[in-house]
């Protein structure tokens, strides 16, 4: 390994389960959690960042090949919703792979479920822990430790479960690290704006609901019960934030973390009672968006607001900061960051700017990046990517996944302002939000005349996804443009059922 190699940066990926990016933004004032907002104003924010399908299996699988969990034949967490066979993360265009090629060091530490519990062999990792929060982070410390003298550079994933034991609260379950502790009510956050089911809402996840209270636990809640959730929740939140801690200080004891990119991130959110919702599934922005924080050297500080798809484009921005082609499997993804010119300033483009000069989204960073230090004496990647802006649609999937189908299927396709959800039966199954003056979802646009051509358009960008993608499940429910012709309609029903 040369020593230009060895001077590309260490990759530190931290995900939690289940933590929308919510109770981090639009709820901060209920959650101390000041590790992540250190990190989140030392480099660059995705303010929506969406995952590609909001449940634990399908999502992570999603994260480590780049492609969609219908391209992976994965609808579900349980085998029964599994048709692609082994581990899609044995594939070697998958993350760990497609890094260890490139010369990384890749390790792999606490919750993998993609489709195992822990990381099995042949993904492309060394295993440094199973699944399981306790003595996680202490591990993944001491082996940061350890590497602080090393020639080549380190991909390490510490992969948290918590808050997801918030399901076992719900459950009144024992919690699997420990019991929150109960606040009194005054204490505690309040409701959210969006607490009560919205006029309009999808028949469908309403039914979901009722048909799983096993699984969701909230049936009776009272609004205190809720209130108390919510309390529950957001400690489990700042258990995570300490583990963060520990590992930005062993960055820092190791004299790396100059040389380290940190990304923090979460597999999909919960409802943390919006809508009189909790868990995930359901396409509510509570359940899809998810915090997406890259810091570390070259990341300039700036806020994109734009959606991006955090599962599809993860492998193209990891592959921008080694320094690798992005795998041909991975086209759906783009990079989320740009090589920068070093006195631009630290700004991110606007909405709908002219981003002609970006380089192509599939690019590696130059090699003569790591070649050699700047006059100032900073290794030139240190000064290197800014966020970029897209100007697309990302699309989000689901599936509840019962015993008895049929099964209520559903997509989302975000593109601007606008949300358009669909699911597969029942009234109100279309739905259309402005999620930048309702990110509640309060006001479903689909039901007024006023939008009927927002929502014409929104049907058409999702008939060209599907197509394109190969999303033969959803065709089948999805509501045509007026565009679409007979040929379109026969194409979809050849088999009617």
């Amino acid at each position: 390994m040369t020593r230009a190699s060895s001077r590309r940066p260490n990759i530190l990926l931290i995900m939690a389960d289940q933590l929308g990016a919510h109770a981090l933004d639009r709820d901060s004032e209920f959650v101390q959690t000041p590790n992540l907002d250190r990190l989140a104003a030392s480099g660059a924010v995705f303010e929506r960042a969406y995952v590609t399908f909001p449940l634990c299996v399908p999502s992570r699988a999603s994260m480590l090949t780049g492609r969609m969990p219908h391209e992976l034949r994965i609808s579900g967490n349980s085998a029964r919703s599994r048709d692609g066979g082994s581990e899609p993360a044995r594939h070697p265009d998958s993350l760990g792979h497609v890094l260890g090629a490139a010369g990384y060091d890749c390790a792999f530490a606490g919750k993998w479920h993609a489709t195992q519990p822990s990381a099995p062999p042949d993904v492309g990792f060394e295993m440094l822990r199973p699944f399981g929060d306790v003595g996680l982070a202490d591990d993944c410390a001491a082996w940061i430790g350890e590497r602080a003298d090393a020639e080549d550079p380190f991909f390490l994933c510490a992969s948290f479960d918590d808050p997801h034991t918030i399901c076992e609260y719900a459950r009144r379950q024992p919690m699997p690290y420990g019991d929150t502790t109960e606040v009194p009510l005054r204490e505690a956050p309040p409701l959210p704006e969006n607490f009560e089911p919205a006029p309009f809402e999808p028949e469908a996840v309403r039914y979901e609901k009722h048909a799983a209270q096993p699984m969701y636990g909230t049936g009776d809640y009272t609004p205190d019960d809720w209130r108390a959730y919510r309390s529950a929740y957001r400690q489990l939140i700042e258990r995570v934030d300490g583990y963060v801690a520990q590992l930005l200080s062993a960055l820092e004891s190791a004299g790396l973390r100059e040389n380290t990119i940190v990304i923090f991130t979460s597999d999909h959110g919960d409802g943390d009672a919006s809508h009189r919702w909790n868990q995930k599934t359901a396409l509510f922005e509570e359940c899809t968006r998810v915090p997406l924080f890259v810091s570390g050297p070259g990341i300039r500080p700036a806020r994109q607001t734009q959606p991006v798809s955090m599962c599809l484009d993860l492998l193209p921005t990891l592959c921008t900061l080694a320094g690798v082609e992005v795998p041909v499997s991975a086209e759906l993804g783009a990079s989320l960051l740009v090589p920068s010119e070093p006195e631009s300033p630290p700004t991110v483009l606007p909405a709908g700017a002219d981003s002609a000069h970006a380089t192509p989204t599939s690019a590696p960073l130059p090699r003569e990046a790591y070649d050699p230090p700047s006059p100032t004496g900073a290794a030139p990647h240190q000064r290197l990517c800014r966020p970029q802006e897209h100007d697309r649609s990302v699309v989000v999937e689901t599936r509840f996944d019962r015993s008895d189908p049929p099964h209520t299927r559903g997509r989302a396709l975000y593109s601007g302002r606008y949300k358009y959800v669909v699911y597969s039966w029942g009234r109100h199954r279309e739905q259309l939000h402005d999620i930048t003056s309702d990110p509640g979802e309060r006001r479903n646009l689909a039901v007024e005349s006023a939008f009927d051509g927002v929502v014409d358009d929104m049907r058409a960008r999702l008939l060209e996804w599907c197509r394109k993608t190969g999303d033969s499940d959803a065709l089948k429910y999805l509501v045509l443009p007026n565009s679409a012709d007979d040929s379109i309609r026969r194409e979809i029903f050849a088999v009617p059922y």
